[in-house]
């Protein structure tokens, strides 16, 4: 019985981890140790079962495509997270909204513009802007903290594996690589609705009308 829980303990962690290696080992030590054929049978299936690179599983954030970066595997979810979703971080944390626009505007005195009045009309199920890159990191250790699940920012690298479902105002996304010394600014990635495409180094302080964030999970 303490085998059988012991190797069953095992197997749970591989499973979480998406460690198919690991899964396929407590199945070898099932065997070498004696364990009964039937529990033999349930690990391999359990083995078996764990998703792989490509595959898609479901998360509280949303379907989640599993990438494969330095032997880790990591979920990246297609669409970047909702207004709806900031909202509940923001009223939880009492966190102030960014400053979104250059300082030298105009447009920023008269209509100043924050992730919840980004400037054009936004349900709660469409993507945040004006959130800068460190709303964006502290809404991750948040929504760590409160599932219990460690999210991230993605990198780059990460980020471009996995295609964007682009709503009526396609947004960059903010990612985790630096682009200056001091991380000071931070890359933004992908086509936005006022004609940017590609990487764009940011301000990581301040928040942008065309850019928003996903995260992945580990």
């Amino acid at each position: 019985r303490d085998l059988d829980t012991t190797l069953g303990k095992r197997m749970d962690d591989a499973v979480k981890a998406y460690d198919r290696d690991a899964a396929r080992k407590v199945v070898a030590s099932a065997r070498l140790l004696g364990l009964e054929r039937g529990r033999i049978a349930a690990l391999e299936a359990r083995a078996e079962g764990i998703a792989k690179p490509g595959d898609r599983v479901k998360d509280p954030l949303g379907e989640l495509t599993l990438v494969l970066n330095n032997d880790r595997m990591v979920g990246v979810p297609g669409v970047a997270i909702s207004r709806g979703k900031y909202a509940e971080f923001a009223r939880a944390t009492g966190r102030a909204p960014a400053l979104c626009r250059e300082k030298a505007s105009p447009l920023r005195l008269l209509a100043p513009r924050t992730w919840e009045s980004p400037g054009f009309d936004q349900g709660p199920s469409g993507p945040v802007v004006c959130v800068s890159w460190q709303d964006a990191d502290a809404f991750a250790r948040w929504y760590s903290q409160r599932t219990g699940t460690k999210y991230r920012l993605p990198t780059a690298a990460e980020a471009q594996q996995v295609g964007r479902s682009d709503g009526a105002k396609s947004v960059g996304e903010w990612v985790s690589d630096c682009a200056a010394n001091g991380c000071t600014r931070r890359v933004t990635l992908g086509r936005t609705w006022r004609g940017a495409n590609g990487s764009r180094p940011l301000d990581a302080q301040r928040g942008y009308d065309d850019v928003g964030f996903r995260l992945v999970r580990e």
